[in-house]
């Protein structure tokens, strides 16, 4: 949690600083007012989400737990502009905690991201550019699954680490949708933890700390304004090493943002993960032994969030 909150406070005094060399005053990413022409180029904003809910029960005769949940979601954007030049930076930050029980009871995680990702591109023809993208994805804190009535941990951060870069040709619409074929990529995968790198987690190894992969990519990302006070987003990213064609890894986004009022908003979010090397599905090899393996899944997260959101 120090660290949630250290790379948040950092990223703000930066994000400041520069606001006060900068003469362009931006309220919820778009330009109100410029006063030199220096900087009428940049696009800038933030966004801080935090929700908060809770159960309390004494003596309740229908039964249950009381709960309380907790969870943060904030993401930067400095986007540049000029001519034939596009430079879109974004950096998403979000950690979430519940407990269900009584005080003993110990918290555990809900939600944990990482994720930055910056972008240049150089027009070449009408809507065509030639672009460049890195695309790097962690956590904070560790994450631990039940085995045996045995906690233990399975990923922590930088345990994975995913490095995405990316050289290809982009199409891009307006500002709403853009789409990019890269056939130059690479994934690079960390696993900065002695054990899960002993057990050849996530891909690696056994006993190293990183897997390069170099592949093809597709990325494609959306944001349009639905009606009245609702935006929606999204964003796939399909990667497939040059020796595996035919395995795709996908991780596809996408999120409704529902605006109440100045300071509440309400938020329908889902991911969904398919990775080779993830192995994370048990599945049976051999019905007369009965031996089994496992074997990646599909993973899947939606999350509703009604909270506080103060824009920069």
């Amino acid at each position: 949690m120090k660290i949630f909150i250290s790379i948040i406070s950092i990223f703000f005094v930066a994000f400041n600083t520069s606001a006060q060399n900068d003469s362009t005053i931006v309220v919820n990413t778009i330009p109100v007012d410029s006063i030199s022409t220096d900087t009428t180029y940049w696009n800038k904003g933030a966004q801080l989400n935090i929700n908060f809910s809770q159960v309390s029960l004494t003596n309740w005769s229908g039964g249950g737990k009381s709960s309380i949940s907790i969870g943060a979601l904030t993401n930067f954007k400095a986007n540049y502009q000029k001519n034939k030049d596009v430079w879109d930076n974004r950096l998403d930050l979000a950690y979430g905690v519940l407990r269900q029980g009584e005080e003993d009871q110990p918290f555990v995680k809900t939600d944990d991201n990482i994720i930055f990702t910056t972008k240049y591109s150089r027009k070449i023809k009408n809507n065509m550019f030639v672009s460049g993208l890195v695309d790097f994805r962690t956590q904070f804190y560790k994450g631990v699954d039940t085995i045996e009535d045995e906690e233990v941990v399975i990923s922590r951060f930088m345990a994975p680490g995913f490095l995405l870069a990316n050289i290809g040709v982009t199409y891009r619409y307006k500002k709403m949708f853009s789409a990019t074929f890269s056939p130059l990529s690479s994934k690079t995968t960390f696993v900065q933890d002695d054990s899960l790198s002993a057990a050849g987690s996530y891909g690696v190894e056994p006993g190293e700390t990183y897997r390069f992969q170099g592949g093809l990519n597709f990325t494609s990302s959306l944001e349009t304004k639905v009606m009245e006070n609702i935006d929606f987003t999204t964003n796939l990213n399909l990667f497939s090493a040059y020796g595996e064609l035919t395995e795709i890894d996908v991780n596809w986004e996408t999120a409704f943002t529902f605006k109440i009022n100045k300071f509440f908003t309400s938020s329908f979010s889902t991911q969904l993960i398919y990775d080779e090397d993830i192995k994370s599905k048990e599945i049976v090899v051999n019905e007369v032994t009965g031996e089994s393996r496992l074997a990646p899944g599909v993973q899947f997260k939606s999350v509703i969030n009604i909270g506080l959101a103060f824009s920069f």
